[in-house]
């Protein structure tokens, strides 16, 4: 009994300890309740059950009833052996107290101390209620269990060296040790304990004498000079753990294992915020799928513009090469009626009408010179039919510029991601191609009634005689004056002879500035289809390009989509599979009830602490002195001369 008269002075700094010890999973294991050392003085009551006795309470209240209303905290503290039999039970009880009152507890108790006041704590008629008066706040009261089972049957096995041994007999000794602990449900106690309850074991070592510590599944951490070593049962489970290392001079330290109710250790996640959370994801996942399947879309827009850019540079450059490849023979046909045009005006210009005598060598200058025009006129009618052919392939040549292409798509495909740097760069190349021709097609659009109006003097030029202002008709008139001065001067023939020429004069001035113009043109054509024919390589290129990132679009949106059907119901999926992964960690909550006595309604709260001793040298008792013997006759005798 000295050792449980030890422990029950020392209950709160055990409290303490455990509530420092750390708990599953990282969380802090709730406080065990600690009685106040003040109750503990020598002021304390203990009424024994053999004590008959009652106060004013014992004889007002009757049995079963309690006035007011309070809550009751059971703290079980237990000593055991190093091996884990039981050797004291004793239960602190905490009344939290709303106003003053009188209460009834129950319990089997061979002793009750008085932790709060002076007032005797004597049981009432039967041994095992006692009745006591509680003011507002906190009352405790310790009570000492005669006999007392625990919900878990604690039992330890110690080795030196793989040979089993009793620790008493370890202490002192060196070499490898091994503690082995199992705790197992007693099927004599309520099993709502071990049902609910998680189980803390700590050991505490001396940190300079256990070395190359092994504990598979524990915590370990310093303490000061010594270490501590925890482990966890989950509620319903059977302890087995299990500690080795090599030690020297062999000493070890209490053993605590703490019980508290599960669900007030540790804090379950909430679901529902994690599939909250998932929600969110798949709804960007779903937005993503979106916005994946606009890029493809425009990608595909992308691709059809640079399509049909293309189609239209290859139109262009075809009408350009096509202008290109006649402008030569057209522009030797025009350098040709421009010659001929300046030789025939320059002839007539250069006769004179008035010497009679002349006339008859005029008649020859003017057959020669209508023969001239006659060939002029089937000249003209060539360069008009090339110009006409020249005008339809310029048409198309523009309306191959004017694609319905816009600034804005133009733009989309320069900045379109995927594109290399060298691809942008022929990209944005391009697009500058691309503007020239747009200003190309607006000046061909403001310069073509020029043109127009050159194919209309070049066909009336090649028309036929009965056409006035036609080569033909001038050819005409010249073989008729011819004819006329032949047979005879003619005044109104020579009349119509200086008419014509100056007619020619004028004809062939035109004719002239119209040549200039079309050398001009032919000229500008052939850099246009030269750069239609690069542009055309380079738009053969970002068209491909654009249709391959249209295609890798589509892959992407079809990926995204696959995606998003996939992650849809993600959130469920996830959840179902936390409830899973939880159901491991879900155990019975525990409904409070009395460890000491089920009579006691109350409870709010039960925990224990046990303690298993420490394993130490015996403390050395001091031997009885010798009683020295009683002096003979003699020794008096001798004594009186000493």
């Amino acid at each position: 009994m000295r050792r449980m008269r030890k422990a029950f002075g020392g209950a709160a700094a055990v409290a303490v300890a455990v509530a420092m010890v750390p708990a599953l999973g990282g969380c802090a294991m709730s406080s065990v309740e600690t009685a106040p050392e003040g109750g503990r003085g020598e002021d304390a009551a203990t009424v024994s059950a053999a004590d008959g006795g009652g106060d004013r309470a014992a004889a007002d209240l009757g049995p079963g009833s309690t006035d007011g209303a309070f809550a009751k905290t059971e703290v079980v503290y237990a000593n055991l052996t190093s091996e884990g039999a039981v050797e004291a039970v004793y239960v602190v009880n905490r009344f939290d107290v709303e106003e003053p009152l009188v209460i009834r507890d129950f319990g089997a108790y061979e002793g009750r101390v008085n932790l709060t006041d002076q007032q005797s704590l004597a049981a009432q008629g039967a041994a095992d209620a006692v009745v006591f008066e509680a003011d507002e706040g906190v009352f405790f009261y310790q009570g000492n269990l005669a006999q007392a089972q625990l919900p878990w049957n604690v039992q330890v096995a110690y080795s030196l060296d793989g040979r089993p041994m009793d620790p008493r007999l370890m202490v002192g000794m060196s070499g490898q040790v091994e503690v082995h602990l199992t705790t197992t449900r007693n099927a004599d106690v309520n099993p709502a304990f071990a049902d609910s309850f998680m189980q803390q074991i700590t050991f505490t070592l001396p940190g300079d004498t256990w070395t190359n510590l092994q504990a598979e599944g524990a915590t370990v951490a310093a303490a000061g000079r010594d270490q501590t070593v925890a482990f966890t049962v989950l509620p319903g489970k059977d302890g087995d753990v299990t500690l080795s290392a090599t030690v020297r001079d062999f000493r070890m330290g209490e053993v605590s294992i703490a019980a508290l109710p599960y669900a007030s250790v540790v804090e379950m996640p909430d679901v529902g915020d994690v599939e909250g959370e998932m929600t969110s994801l798949t709804d960007a996942i779903a937005a993503l799928d979106e916005g994946a399947a606009e890029l493809a879309a425009g990608a595909d827009d992308l691709a059809d513009g640079a399509k049909q850019l293309q189609g239209g540079a290859q139109q262009l450059a075809d009408g350009l090469g096509q202008v290109n490849s006649s402008s030569g023979a057209l522009l030797q046909a025009s350098g040709q009626i421009e010659r001929g045009l300046s030789a025939a005006a320059a002839g007539l210009a250069g006769a004179d009408f008035s010497a009679i005598e002349q006339l008859g060598h005029l008649a020859d200058q003017l057959e020669a010179l209508a023969g001239g025009l006659s060939q002029l006129s089937e000249a003209s009618a060539q360069v008009a039919e090339g110009l006409q052919s020249a005008l339809g392939a310029m048409d198309s040549a523009a309306a191959g510029a004017e694609s319905d292409l816009t600034q804005e798509e133009v733009q989309a495909l320069v900045m379109a991601p995927g594109l290399s740097d060298a691809e942008r760069a022929t990209a944005q190349k391009l697009a500058q191609q691309w503007g020239a021709l747009q200003v190309m097609a607006g000046t061909y659009s403001q310069v073509r009634p020029a043109f127009e109006g050159a194919l209309a003097l070049v066909q009336t030029m090649g028309a036929g005689a009965e056409r006035q202002g036609s080569l033909a008709s001038m050819a005409a008139g010249l073989s008729q004056a011819a004819e006329a001065l032949r047979q005879g001067a003619d005044p109104s023939a020579v009349q119509q002879l200086a008419q014509l020429g100056e007619g020619l004069q004028q004809l062939a001035s035109q004719y002239g500035q119209f040549h200039e113009g079309l050398s001009a043109y032919a000229g500008g054509v052939a850099q246009l289809a030269d750069g239609a024919a690069a542009l055309t390589g380079g738009v053969d290129s970002l068209s491909g390009g654009t249709a391959e990132f249209a295609a890798g679009a589509g892959q992407f949106t079809g990926g995204m989509g696959q995606l998003a059907q996939e992650t849809a119901t993600l959130p469920q999926q996830m959840r179902q599979r936390m409830d899973d992964a939880m159901a491991d960690y879900e155990f019975p909550e525990f409904q409070p009830v009395s460890f000491v006595d089920e009579r006691n309604t109350a409870v709010q709260a039960v925990q224990f602490v046990m303690t298993l001793a420490a394993v130490e040298a015996p403390e050395e008792s001091e031997a009885p002195a010798e009683e020295e013997p009683e002096p003979t006759i003699w020794d008096r005798f001798t004594a009186l001369f000493a």
